[in-house]
Order: structure tokens, then sequence, then C-alpha cells
């Protein structure tokens, strides 16, 4: 149970949850996601859309092999074993703070308009506050370079405190000064994490 996820988000029927294949207990979820690694198959991944209810599978693909035959999945996210639960987490919008909130619709109309999506995140650590979000902010627009003609971003933030509404516009003035497209998806979403001096930046774009 390496990615579980913990109970107290079991408990509340998150939007997004991961699955696995050699577990037979399968809380709902309107998102769906699984390791694209492990052993599923079409007609396993059918009967999981089936049981938890789910309006949509995410493939998490954390190994370089092209997986084929799978076309029951909406959306395939590329990232790091160890960041498995960093992106569920993410595409559990039901945990974002009121501050900044989207709707799991957000969401799934996101992954809808690309096939392969990548994670990336970066963070910051100690104050004053707004150097945290300055630092996180310029990592991140480092790694989302290669991005700037994505047709869609889902960004995350992630404090120990509820951020000023100036840290919200510097970080959307720079995704926003990124970007070339003019049509494109930008959500954003501010969750509280019990992590005193730290700052998470988190994202999903489309690849394709």
């Amino acid at each position: 149970m390496k990615y579980q996820l913990d109970k107290s988000q079991i408990d509340d029927t998150p939007c997004a949850a991961l699955y696995r294949s050699n577990t037979e207990y399968f809380p709902p979820a309107t998102i769906g996601c699984f390791i694209m690694s492990d052993e599923w198959n079409e007609q396993a991944l059918f009967e999981l859309k089936q049981k938890v209810k789910a309006d949509i599978l995410v493939g998490l693909q954390i190994d370089d092999y092209d997986h084929e035959g799978l076309d029951i999945v909406e959306a395939v996210i590329k990232c790091q074993p160890n960041e498995v639960n960093d992106v569920v987490e993410l595409l559990n919008v039901r945990s974002a703070s009121t501050i900044i909130g989207i709707d799991v619709i957000d969401v799934i109309h996101l992954l809808e308009c690309g096939n392969s999506f990548q994670f990336v995140h970066t963070s910051a650590k100690g104050e004053p506050e707004a150097d945290m979000v300055k630092s996180a902010t310029h990592k991140l627009m480092s790694q989302l370079e290669k991005a700037h003609d994505t047709k869609g971003v889902l960004i995350g933030m992630e404090s120990k405190q509820s951020l000023p509404i100036e840290a919200f516009a510097y970080i959307g003035d720079a995704v926003e000064g990124l970007l070339s497209n003019t049509g494109e998806s930008i959500y954003y979403r501010s969750s509280m994490i019990d992590e005193p001096n730290f700052f998470h930046l988190k994202a999903i774009y489309i690849e394709d």
C-alpha cells in the first residue's frame, strides 16, 4: 500500500483517488487514478470505473515505456514514482481551500483537453513568506518554459496559512506571462499544509 491516500481523504470521499490492482477495497471517487506499470488491463479498468463510479480514469506513467491498449484511459500524467501522491492530491480539489476554489468539473475539463500531461513541482523554505513565493515561482517557471505553448495547466499552491492576494497575483502574472497561447485553460487551487515556513507549487500541463 505504498501510495495509499490517508484515511481522512478516503472517509471524505475524495474527488480523486489512487487505486492499486492488488487491492480489493476501492473507495468511490470522481477521478480514478492508477499506476500504469501495475497489472491493469482494459477489462480490469472498465470494472474499476464502473465500481467506483468514476467519470474519468487517469493513468500515472512513472516509467519510460509506451503503454498501449488502454483505450478506456482518458488522460495520462507523467511523473516520478515518488510524485504519485502529489499528483493525486493536486487533482483532489475537494481538499482545496475556499480562497481559490475550483470544482472537480474544472479538473475534468482540463484533462479532457489533452491526452498526455506532465507533472512538475517545486518548493521553497524559510522566511519571509513573500520571498518563498517568489523563489518557488521562479523555479516553477523555469520548469514550465518548455510548456509555453500548452493548451492547459493546473497550478496548485500549498502553504501553512492562507496566502495574501498579492501572492496569488504574483503567481498568476508569472504563469500567464509565460504562456504564449490566447485560448489556454488555466486553473489555480490553494490548500493548507502542516509545514511551517514551507511553500509548495505543483502543476500539471498538457504536452500534446
